[in-house]
């Protein structure tokens, strides 16, 4: 490859790691194709889960749901046999419906949920229904489903008062079953459904509605849902969205978006328009142009490689993004609008942001559903867990690992440490978990409106025990916990 000219065109800082590992199988349907990529201008890896065609003993075709294929050589492709996660998801709902056993329906309702599959997730139900409807999880199902649907009647007041509080009188309103959105996104259609950027966010918004409501269903808490739709405001560009998140607080100039509990409004812009992404999306139309320059030459197929693979990587990363970031901010507002976590009291920051991380679906995971294992969140715990001095769980639910965090990067640590024991907890301590919820939503708080770390602390105590023993506990748990790129590579040796 003529890599005077890559050079030329990207910074070390952009220069993508592409093309790590082709993982490819042959033609047995039970399984799946994928690739691991290196996300360009950073250091995250990303599993894309596709199909594979083999074109000659050197060339490999590799389609991405809803973008265009790609051709890649096989001096990046390994292979290797991996099951989709839909396949997985049905060899759980073969398996429920050779045994007829209620529980191995719930089972897979619980697996497909995770997966972000939620029609799926209905046809479990469905079929958990027809051999016991008096089944206790059925019965919190249908109720949780049932308030979900329920109508939220007439959203012009709502609207008023989103126009009121934000004082944006010129955005354009979009509305959805639980959500009144204002915008200033073009209209156009675009993406895999042929839906304008507003379509798509209010699509998104809701999956998470629905997902996080039916999660805590299935574990045992039906939750009751807002009595009037949710305010979003979503900015066409990053520069637009920082002018009005600063104003509010200038701490807010680092959010991708974010949840106002004083307003109730979820904040959001468009991922594709920030500087980096924008550079990178000049840096593939750059590629694109060599592409069709080294025609005929030499390393014109290494340069088309690598052109096709940075274009639908930044595409994918896009849209991953969007979904990341709504997924975590939109939790915080459902959290705060269901009674489950107090809305206007500080002091509470490791659980409403282990939740938020809990629901979010990490950039790489595509719509990884619910709990999926989230790298950068892992890679924070485990930095954090090889530190005796920031390890001990004293720290972190008394707050006081955020409010120690000297940079980012320490702050994103406490995230993954937040992230990690919430992850324990939901799936091995649910019930306690939401009744901790509630007991700080009950808590007092000072002239700052802020719970005091001692009370935090007694309630944590109280609620779970022995927190040594928790610890311990919560490390082996951790230990098991592997990304998607790990199994990968485990599967391979």
């Amino acid at each position: 490859m003529n890599h005077s000219l890559l050079n030329s065109m990207f910074s070390k800082r952009l220069r993508p790691l592409l093309c790590l590992l082709l993982v490819s199988v042959g033609t047995d349907s039970c399984f799946a194709d994928f690739v691991i990529f290196g996300i360009p201008g950073t250091k995250r890896k990303t599993v894309l889960e596709g199909k594979t065609k083999v074109h000659s003993a050197n060339l490999i075709e590799f389609s991405y749901p809803g973008f265009p294929s790609i051709t890649l050589g096989n001096e990046f492709a390994t292979s290797i046999k991996a099951p989709t996660r839909q396949e997985e998801f049905r060899r759980l709902f073969q398996k429920a419906n050779r045994s007829k056993d209620i529980n191995d329906f719930l089972e897979a309702a619980r697996q497909a949920l995770q997966r972000g599959m939620l029609k799926e997730f209905y046809e479990c139900c469905s079929a958990a229904y027809k051999i016991d409807p008096l089944h206790p999880t059925v019965v919190r199902l249908i109720e949780a489903r049932k308030r979900v649907k329920q109508e939220l009647g007439n959203h012009d007041q709502v609207a008023t008062q989103l126009k009121e509080t934000t004082g944006l009188k010129q955005m354009q309103i979009a509305v959805s079953r639980h959500y009144v959105m204002f915008h200033d996104t073009p209209n156009k259609k675009i993406g895999r459904k042929k839906q304008t950027r507003a379509e798509q966010r209010l699509e998104l918004l809701e999956q998470v509605y629905e997902a996080f409501f039916m999660k805590f269903s299935l574990d045992g808490v039906v939750l009751e849902p807002p009595k009037e739709h949710m305010m979003v405001l979503l900015f066409n560009d990053e520069q637009t969205y920082l002018r009005y998140a600063t104003e509010l607080n200038p701490e807010l100039r680092r959010a991708s978006g974010f949840w106002s509990p004083k307003d109730n409004i979820s904040v959001f812009y468009d991922q594709g328009s920030t500087e980096e992404m924008q550079l990178m999306s000049s840096m593939a139309e750059k590629l694109q142009v060599a592409k069709q320059k080294a025609r005929g030459q030499g390393d014109s197929r290494d340069i088309a490689y690598l052109a096709n693979s940075f274009d639908l990587l930044i595409k994918i990363s896009k849209e991953e993004s969007d979904i990341e970031v709504v997924s975590h901010e939109a939790t915080h507002q459902l959290a705060g609008n269901t009674g489950l976590m107090p809305r206007k009291k500080l002091g509470l920051r490791w659980a409403q942001e282990g939740l938020a991380s809990y629901f979010e679906t990490p950039a790489g995971a595509g719509w990884g559903g619910i709990g999926a294992v989230n790298a950068s969140r892992l890679m924070g715990y485990r930095r954090i867990a090889r530190d005796p001095d920031r390890a001990k769980l004293d720290l972190l639910v008394s707050d006081a690992l955020f409010d120690g965090a000297s940079d980012t990067g320490q702050l994103g640590d406490a995230y993954g440490q937040a992230w990690a024991l919430t992850h324990y907890l939901m799936e091995n301590e649910f019930e306690k978990l939401v009744d901790y919820y509630r007991r700080c939503s009950e808590l007092q708080v000072d002239d700052k409106g802020k719970i005091l770390r001692s009370d935090l602390v007694k309630v944590f105590l109280d609620v779970f025990g022995d927190i040594r023993i928790l610890e311990r506990r919560f490390h082996e748990y951790m230990n098991t916990l592997k990304t998607d790129v790990e199994r990968m590579v485990e599967a391979m040796n």
